[in-house]
Formats: C-alpha cells, structure tokens, sequence
C-alpha cells in the first residue's frame, strides 16, 4: 500500500478505537435511564430537615463573594440548622472585609457565618479539609459550593431532604449555565446534554463518581477521611469514598445551580485544565476500583470513564495525526500518487476546509454556524486538554492552586445585578 493508504487507514482504525466505545457507553447510558429509576428525594417538613454545614472556600473572591452570601441568605431553609464556613486559601483582595461587613449588616444569616484560613496560598483541598475539620459535630450534611455559583430557589431544602433517605450519602446538582450577559443559555449544549445523561444514568444504575463542587452535599458519617490535598477533584474524592461506604452518590437534575461558562478560548482553556487535571488524577489513583468484585455496577462505570478520560484523547489525536500525514504524504512520496490517493486527499481536505470555514464563519453568523461546529471543536478540544494534562501530570506540574478566571466573575456579577 501506499503512504497515503497507511495513513488512511490509520486515521479509520484509530477514529473506530475511539468513537465505538464512546458511542456504546451512550447507548448504554440510555437504557440505564429507560430501565432504572431515580432513588427516591422524601418529603419532609422543617423540623425533619438535618444540620447542614455549608463550606465555600475563597480566593480573591471580592468581586462576587457578596453575591454569594446573599445568594445563600435567600434559601429558605432552617436557620437553626444551618451554617457557614467561608475559608480563605490565601486571598490578597478584600474578600475576608467584605464578609465580615456583611456578617455586621445582616442579622439573618450574619450570625450564621464563621471565617476560617488556611494561612496562605494552598489551594482549595486544604480548605475542604480545614472546612471538615472545623464544622459543627451536629452537622449531619456537609455542602459545598463555590463563591461564583448560584443556587436554585429550594436548593438547600432538597439537599436536605435528599439526606432523609438512609441510603444516600451524597448529591450534587445539575448546572444551567450562563453566558456573558448573565443570562441562562437557551437552547440545547451537547456536551452539558452528554455530560448530564452519563451522571443520572450511574446514579440510576448504582452512584456517579464524578460530581460537580458548585453543590455537592455529603453525609458527613460516610466521610471517614479529607481529601488528598494537592490533587483536586476534592468533590469527586469525596464522592466515590461514600461509596467505598457502601452508600449511593448521585447527580439530581431537578437540584439545580448557576454558573458562567467561559466563551473565549483562553477561558475555557484554563477551566477545563483545571478540572480535567484533578479528574483525570482521581481515575488514576482509583483505576483498582475498575476490577472491583464487591461495588456493584461500579467497575463497569469507572472502566467507562477511565477509557473517555484516559485512553480515548489519545486514539482521537492520532486519528487526527493521520489525517495530517494523509495530507502531508503525496508530497513526499516517491511515486506519483494514484487514484485512489487522490480521492482520500480530497475528502481528508473537504473535511479541514469545513472545520476551517465553519470556524471563520462563525465570527459573522454565529447563530447559523455555532450549532455545526461547535460541538465537533468543544469535543476535539476537550480530547487536547485530556492529553495535555496527562503531560502536565507526568512533568509534576501542578494544579492545585489556580486564579478564577475573570470573564467568569463578570457574568455572575451581572446575573447577581438581575436577580436583585
């Protein structure tokens, strides 16, 4: 065969690899959610509801923290059964004054809220553990979010209700992402689609253990340990040891919170570095559970996605390295390139010329090209990041400490300035 034909051949095998399995783990993902039902959220009246510690860790948080707490101070929820921990991992602005004046101006929740530091710049697995450590010993839940999340009207009290069932042992919420403006986006996402489908799918089957910390909640009885600081993933730590306890962990789509997605590329860069970072160490340090004998349908879940955090960015980037090499091949090849070479070129280069016009199109009419394209780049994206932070985990590069991103911060401003 011919260079070319290699490479084309390549390009088909790896792209199979990569997209069969991915492709089956939906399917799966679907008759899960036909043939399973959610476990069920009681109901409950006040006085039923457990304590609740709420623990939201800060860095150079000014600019939102206020809308935070006051985003908090407006969830109807026992206030004898609450409280909150705002820990401090080495802010530099005024966060800490901006809470303690607002602790002086509000009588409802001020008294609630306790301050907490962790005595420099060590990243927010510290502050979960000092949170841990230093909650009430009569709280029965333990919540976190972050300070440039918004909560649902109800959020806090589902939460609560949720732990009323014996066999829960911890929930997050579904995101509704907004844009720059501060408004929901409307209008399907596919990969928040994909990503909410995979989480209720587990959690119907047996638990997810992946979780989202802008509200994730946890019994405080089944965490036996902190987090393993320096590492991240401090939510998804925490839910997969409440299942090592042998109860459920799972992802509510009717629990729901606000949070900003980033539209530039820098932004949504170094979000998902930061996430994919922690998560793609949390699957390595736990890959033993994938051979599990006594978790149920865990070690189906976790060989899932262990093979589309891990294994499948590096089969999409060298289908992806073939196609170049196709295109690149009848301009070193030895013999004139025949027929057959030619036609593989042309489609590989059809295929690049969509991607490129799509993408060039898309800064005049977004609106007509975003929902071809986007997804197709968001998911090859995703696949570098994968593969770039296997490299960064490899050369020990950290990411344990990391400043929000800024057009974040703009936007939950904004919606924090809609909803007032």
């Amino acid at each position: 065969m011919s260079p070319t034909e290699w490479f084309a051949w390549g390009q088909i095998l790896f792209g199979a690899l990569a997209c069969i399995p991915f492709l089956a783990q939906d399917w799966r993902n679907r008759s899960w959610i036909a043939r399973y039902p959610m476990p069920s959220c009681p109901p409950a009246s006040a006085g039923e509801l457990p304590q609740m510690t709420i623990i939201v860790c800060v860095l150079d948080e000014a600019e939102v923290i206020e809308g935070k707490l006051a985003d908090l101070s407006k969830q109807d929820y026992p206030r004898d059964l609450l409280e909150v921990l705002v820990v401090d991992t080495g802010s530099t602005d005024r966060t800490l004054t901006l809470v303690e004046d607002w602790k002086r101006k509000d009588d409802d929740l001020g008294p609630l809220i306790r301050c907490l530091s962790t005595g420099g710049m060590t990243g927010k697995s510290a502050g979960v553990n000092l949170g841990l450590s230093e909650a009430s010993v009569d709280s029965e839940v333990i919540l976190l979010s972050d300070a440039d999340s918004r909560l649902a009207k109800g959020a806090l009290e589902r939460v609560g209700r949720w732990f009323l069932n014996p066999d829960i042992g911890a929930v997050c919420g579904r995101q509704n992402p907004l844009g720059p403006d501060g408004e929901p986006h409307e209008g399907p996402d596919a990969y928040r689609t994909f990503y909410n489908r995979s989480r209720e799918a587990e959690s119907r089957c047996d638990s997810t253990p992946i979780f989202d910390g802008s509200l994730a909640a946890y019994r405080r009885s089944a965490i036996t340990a902190g987090v393993l600081e320096g590492a991240n993933a401090d939510d998804s730590q925490l839910a997969l040891e409440v299942r090592k306890q042998g109860l459920r962990a799972i992802h509510d789509s009717e629990l729901r919170f606000f949070e900003a997605t980033p539209t530039s590329l820098k932004g949504m860069h170094l979000q998902r570095v930061r996430r994919a970072q922690g998560l793609v160490r949390h699957l390595w340090r736990n890959n033993g559970l994938m051979f599990s004998r006594d978790m149920g349908s865990m070690p189906r879940i976790m060989r899932s996605l262990f093979f589309s955090h891990v294994k499948m960015p590096f089969f999409v980037l060298a289908a992806l390295a073939c196609g170049v090499a196709l295109m690149c091949a009848p301009l070193y090849a030895a013999a004139p390139p025949d027929g057959m070479d030619y036609l593989l070129l042309v489609l590989d280069l059809g295929l690049l010329a969509l991607f490129a016009i799509s993408w060039l199109v898309d800064g005049i009419q977004p609106n007509r090209w975003r929902t071809i394209h986007a997804p197709v780049l968001s998911f090859i994206h995703a696949m570098w990041v994968l593969f770039w932070v296997h490299l960064r985990i490899l050369s020990g590069t950290p990411s344990h400490v990391w400043q929000p991103v800024q057009e974040v911060r703009e936007s939950i401003s904004r919606f924090d300035q809609r909803t007032d």
